[in-house]
């Protein structure tokens, strides 16, 4: 049996869609929270088993994971000690860990956790099978946490601020490569057992370039006005100063910063992993951010 957590959720959706179209034969055991909707599991037409929890409950995930040969934990990272704990108590073969190339960051604040939760768990490879899955920063859809949001800022202001030149280099990876990529790894368990794979978009892409591109895709003609880095420390830093409910913290501003580029080389060798470039995949981001706004969906 295959147990997954996350599967309603940005990426997971695209793993059942692959999942579905492969016509996948065996049983799967689906982890979802209580307020989730599961209307694309029951019409799947997939021998799914539903069963609604929290990650968080030690003894609840002890049952559920009971039975399963493999697991693909797609939900947060800071819930992947809890999943190898229960699965090595139910003698799992194999957990598949959806985590994060945020653990590459030289900002401490950032990747220090993600660091310390990873090397813990790579640790107990002698008792399970653990393949590490580390997208780059994610978009597709309304679902993502940062792209829809840049697709809507720029859709309803003519200006945008720019901390620093934005020549720092970005890799967004497409929804669907990474939902497709998770059953892929899945299919080639000869290849992938025990490996670990950075999966990124197709091409890196300056951060100032990738604003003009969805100014582009909106049909905006939008002003960019670069602030300079020193002044933008500057002005994070007296913000958070006089606001307890600050959105950007000085070192967030250095961290924009930061090249985020990452091989995928060795997925592609694997499974074949061929991902979107930006310019093609956020099309269909825009194209959902309008069809939204004009149904009165956004305000």
């Amino acid at each position: 049996m295959l147990f997954v957590t996350g599967i309603t959720g940005h990426t997971g959706k695209w793993l059942l869609d692959r999942l579905i179209k492969e016509n996948y034969k065996g049983k799967i055991r689906c982890l979802v929270r209580k307020k989730s909707n599961t209307t694309m599991l029951d019409k799947s037409g997939l021998d799914i088993e539903t069963i609604f929890g929290d990650l968080e409950d030690q003894e609840f995930l002890l049952q559920a994971i009971k039975g399963s040969e493999t697991i693909i934990h797609i939900s947060s990272i800071l819930f992947s000690n809890n999943i190898i704990e229960a699965a090595i108590k139910n003698n799992v073969k194999w957990a598949i860990l959806v985590h994060t190339t945020g653990r590459y960051s030289k900002y401490k604040s950032a990747s220090e956790e993600y660091i310390k939760i990873e090397d813990g768990i790579l640790k107990k490879r002698d008792q399970i099978g653990i393949t590490v899955l580390r997208p780059t920063m994610i978009y597709g859809s309304s679902g993502d946490r940062n792209m829809f949001k840049l697709v809507d800022y720029l859709a309803r202001h003519k200006f945008f601020p720019m901390f620093g030149s934005g020549e720092n280099l970005m890799q967004p990876v497409h929804a669907r490569d990474l939902g497709y990529a998770y059953y892929d790894v899945l299919n080639n368990k000869d290849k992938t057992f025990n490996r670990e794979y950075n999966l990124s978009g197709k091409n890196p892409i300056k951060y100032i370039e990738l604003v003009k591109c969805v100014s582009n895709t909106l049909n905006r003609n939008n002003k960019i006005v670069k602030v300079p880095l020193w002044l933008s420390i500057m002005a994070a830093k007296f913000y958070n100063q006089i606001s307890k409910n600050a959105i950007i913290s000085e070192e967030q501003v250095l961290r924009m910063q930061e090249d985020k580029v990452f091989s995928y080389e060795a997925a592609a060798k694997d499974i074949g992993y061929s991902p979107l470039s930006f310019e093609e995949g956020i099309k269909g981001e825009v194209e959902e951010y309008l069809n939204s706004k004009q149904k009165g969906v956004l305000m």
